[in-house]
């Protein structure tokens, strides 16, 4: 068992990192007790120390760990195998009915999100056709867009998924699976939505009859192809992608699942042949609307990392499917796309200093478990009206903020970000990385009061690490 000082991360010993008890119930290390800086409180919950803290006595439980004597237990009773059975599934029945009376709510969630979706492409649609009827009856030329003629043919293909009669399902967990061939009838409205659901994520597909395989179109052992693109050998002399020439090397992108260091004019070319595959996209420096309308397509994309490029104030909408998501200098209506990305797990935001002031209200579709933000003091309400609006579910928290006020870090210098933080509701939170400006912590002592200080604001049950001094523990 690995015990550590929650103060300076050192394992307790039994010298001068003994482990000591407090009156309020809490642990710390000898050397840490009698630090001057603590000022006779509990670095943890502030509470008054003893005026002589070295009367305070071991914590006899992490003495005994130390010394290698086993910690009292309890004598398991034997009980009847039938009852144990029936306790088990007892405790799953709990688990069941809590899951659902939090499932349903997401549920219906997802599914006003379909239903809007669904209804902003109808919008684009009447509009365009009405234009085009108007161009038609002037006796103009018409072209639509393949945009819109792709929208029109997906629409169809899901109005009749909420006609389909027939349904094959195998469901799989472990070593454990459900197989089930499903006659729909006109009760079963769930069920055709969770396909209605499925086809807006892309994760199902329409086989085409003429050619079956066409789905399947790499038969080979697992791998992940990477496509990476050299500033060098890649890029021209006027900063312009060298599309044909990477084109022209099939085996370094067929069947690429991943792009990175993606940069340079042009890119948005490459992207319309390789997004059928694409899985993660990396791009390294500022892009315009037209690559991220590419982008927009990509059924399979579930990472993307992008910087925007702030002479554009409109971009197209992100994919609803993103897990991991990265904004650079975004813009205001990203925001408000990532607000509708149901299965975003990671959102790491860098704000430009002349980001606009943005606040995030709940209910949010998305609800990120890690959220990174780099943020200007100007930018302070916006960033954590994000914090807030993300708390319920939020377990890990990164923070661009330095320990100093000096030169240029005094932008990111934030005295209070303690009772900041507290006041957002960060119940889930498990641990605050504070992300520095440099590379060398240079000022150690106030790194450790400064973590020591937004801990006291923030639950026990939080760590708060610096990614410079505790690298090795993140």
């Amino acid at each position: 068992m690995d015990l550590k000082c929650n103060i300076c991360f050192h394992k307790f010993d039994l010298g001068h990192h003994r482990p000591k008890s407090l009156p309020c119930g809490h642990t710390i290390c000898k050397e840490c007790l009698a630090n001057p800086g603590l000022g006779k409180k509990c670095p943890t919950c502030r509470k008054n120390l003893p005026a002589n803290p070295g009367t305070l006595p071991d914590n006899v439980l992490v003495v005994q760990i130390i010394e290698g004597a086993p910690p009292p237990s309890k004598v398991a009773r034997t009980e009847d195998p039938r009852v144990q059975q029936l306790q088990c599934g007892v405790e799953a029945g709990r688990k069941l009915v809590e899951e659902l009376r939090k499932s349903v709510p997401e549920a219906i969630k997802a599914l006003n999100l379909l239903v809007n979706v669904s209804a902003n492409h109808l919008y684009v649609m009447e509009e365009a056709l009405e234009q085009l009827q108007q161009e038609a009856a002037g006796g103009a030329d018409i072209n639509p867009s393949p945009f819109l003629m792709r929208l029109a043919v997906q629409e169809e293909d899901r109005f009749r998924l909420l006609t389909t009669t027939t349904c094959s399902l195998v469901a799989v967990e472990g070593e454990d699976s459900w197989r089930a061939s499903v006659e729909l009838g006109q009760s079963d409205h769930v069920f055709r939505l969770l396909l209605q659901q499925l086809r807006m994520d892309g994760q199902l597909q329409k086989v085409d009859d003429a050619n079956p395989t066409a789905l399947s179109s790499y038969m080979g052992p697992p791998r992940i192809s990477v496509l990476s693109i050299d500033d060098e050998a890649d890029l021209d002399d006027e900063g312009d992608l060298k599309v044909d020439d990477i084109l022209r090397n099939g085996r370094r992108w067929k069947h690429v699942r991943s792009v990175r260091n993606l940069s340079g004019r042009g890119s948005e070319k490459l992207l319309r042949v390789v997004a059928p595959h694409l899985e993660e996209l990396e791009m390294s420096g500022p892009v315009g609307p037209g690559v991220m309308e590419e982008v927009k397509e990509m059924k399979l994309l579930r990472r993307l990392i992008v910087e925007y490029d702030e002479d554009y104030s409109v971009y197209p909408d992100l994919p609803v499917h993103l897990e991991e998501l990265s904004l650079i200098c975004p813009v205001l209506n990203q925001f408000q796309s990532m607000r509708h990305l149901t299965k975003l797990r990671s959102l790491n935001i860098e704000y430009s200093r002349n980001a606009p002031a943005v606040s995030f209200n709940r209910p949010l579709f998305c609800e990120p478990l890690w959220l990174g933000v780099s943020f200007h003091l100007g930018q302070r309400n916006t960033a954590l009206s994000m914090i807030r609006a993300f708390a319920p579910k939020l377990q890990g928290l990164q923070i661009y903020c330095s320990t100093t006020r000096e030169n240029a870090d005094r932008d990111f210098y934030f005295p209070d970000l303690g009772p900041d933080l507290a006041a957002c509701g960060l119940n889930a939170l498990r641990q605050l990385v504070l992300e520095r400006p440099h590379s060398v912590c240079s000022q150690v002592d106030v790194c450790l009061l400064q973590m020591q200080t937004i801990r006291g604001f923030l639950p026990s049950s939080v760590t708060v690490l610096c990614d410079i001094c505790h690298r090795s523990v993140l």
